[in-house]
């Protein structure tokens, strides 16, 4: 069953890749999207979240998420077949490709609603951690392959041929996700009726607090996520290719840590590690304001090393927290979370778009340290992304180590050599002295956190 759930997740990521960075932006480029287009539509992944307000209701009258899963998957990528015959054009409207790529979200986000539904029941909370870190390490592993896969085909046989194969690879890898859900079991969803069930997730404040947070965080990511690529690509000409070497990189990092936050989770608990993930990723955008045509071939490479650590942290806990803080399965749970997400999404992407469109062919400083306009939506976003850990905080979680104490924790590994073994090295080892370290400050501990589990 975990097999065909990670062939699942690996064949996904052939499409996936359409959808997201410089691949998307170069197809957003193509079809002739501006700044403002380009920030709205690269939200959509975001903003499509607000339908899974629907999902519980179509859950009810068809239990099987299985069966929905593989539907709602087939509806959101096939249309992608169209850009391939469209691309074929010299004139191509800009509003095709919203238009499809509009859609293609939508049933996405419903697809994403009852596979998340689904696996709560089959995977025990216990394995999560472990379960998703493995599968994000095999996902990140074929991203890399074929991010760079599709950065060659794209630098060397240029527009359009080097995009319809891109898309092509990524039909493909629709087809094999489709036959893998089949192997996966189905189970069965007791339902108390969707309204009911809606009606109940907004009276737990605590997994509202998370909602919060999600809402607020969306705001912010979406407000800048599009332009990084499209900085690299419009304002500094970065190619395809170099793009593609440190998506290998990131790639191969994302890997490394993947394994190390799946164990880490298991231990100390899903929100230590959203917690340390959106902290390391606040560091990302104003490391962008610096990166110009002098500084971007050495500033990516810290770039793809800093962002696959806090990414791939985040990419974990924001999947297994909302599990481990909703009170049961049901999926009004995840279709609440993600729709505030999405609502949050799409005030940042308008917000963002709106304010890039304002500041292009906007250039200060001078030769020697070029400033773009969009540079000043880079610094902005990372002192905002460290002010929503403040909601993320409010958050109560059955396992909670705060980050302070972690790297507190670390701190005193390093002073006493307590990572060094007869047998190598072991970094998960760590978790024992964090154990006797939290130990010493149990009583400063607040009311509401868990009690030392182990």
């Amino acid at each position: 069953m975990k097999f065909y759930l990670n062939l699942e997740g690996v064949a996904s990521t052939l499409y996936i890749l359409l959808t997201q960075g410089a691949i998307f932006t170069g197809l957003a480029l193509a079809f002739g999207l501006d700044e403002l287009l380009i920030g709205v539509t690269a939200s959509f992944p975001m903003i499509a979240q607000v339908f899974q307000i629907f999902s519980p209701v179509v859950v009810e009258k068809i239990p099987k998420r299985r069966t929905l899963v593989n539907l709602f998957n087939l509806l959101s990528r096939l249309p992608w077949a169209l850009l391939i015959v469209l691309l074929a054009f010299k004139d191509r409207n800009p509003l095709f490709f919203v238009f499809v790529f509009a859609v293609s979200q939508i049933f996405g986000a419903l697809a994403g609603n009852a596979w998340t539904s689904l696996v709560r029941d089959l995977i025990p909370e216990s394995e999560r951690g472990r379960f998703f870190g493995r599968r994000n390490v095999y996902i990140s592993f074929t991203s890399l392959v074929f991010f760079y896969v599709y950065s060659l085909l794209i630098d060397r046989l240029k527009d359009p041929l080097g995009y319809q194969l891109s898309i092509a690879i990524g039909m493909l890898g629709t087809l094999i996700s489709f036959w893998s859900m089949f192997k996966v079991p189905e189970v069965p969803l007791k339902s108390s009726g969707a309204r009911a069930e809606v009606s109940l997730v907004f009276q737990d404040k605590n997994f509202m607090r998370l909602c919060v947070f999600y809402f607020f965080w969306n705001v912010v990511i979406a407000f800048t996520s599009p332009f990084f690529t499209y900085h690299l690509l419009k304002n500094l000409q970065v190619p395809f290719s170099y793009i593609g070497l440190t998506g290998v990189l990131n790639s191969i990092t994302a890997m490394i840590f993947y394994f190390f936050w799946g164990r880490l989770s298991d231990k100390v608990g899903h929100k230590s590690i959203a917690v340390a993930g959106v902290f390391i990723v606040s560091f990302i955008p104003p490391m962008w304001f610096f990166m110009n045509t002098f500084t971007y071939r050495y500033l990516m490479l810290a770039d793809a090393v800093v962002s696959a650590i806090g990414w791939s942290a985040i990419n974990l806990s924001f999947l297994t927290l909302p599990m481990e803080v909703a009170q049961s399965s049901s999926s009004a749970y995840f279709a609440t979370y993600a729709a505030l997400g999405g609502v949050g999404g799409l005030i940042g992407a308008v917000a963002g778009g709106a304010t890039a469109k304002l500041l292009a062919g906007s250039q200060f400083g001078s030769d020697i340290f070029p400033i773009y306009g969009v540079q000043l939506m880079f610094l902005a976003s990372g002192i905002l992304r460290i002010f929503t850990l403040k909601l993320l905080t409010k958050v109560r979680a059955r396992r909670y180590v705060p980050l302070r104490t972690l790297i507190a924790s670390t701190l005193f590994l390093s002073r006493d050599n307590a990572l060094t073994r007869s047998n190598g090295s072991n970094a998960y080892d760590i978790l024992k002295v964090i154990r006797k370290k939290l130990e010493e400050c149990e009583e400063d501990e607040k009311p509401w956190r868990v009690k030392r589990w182990w």
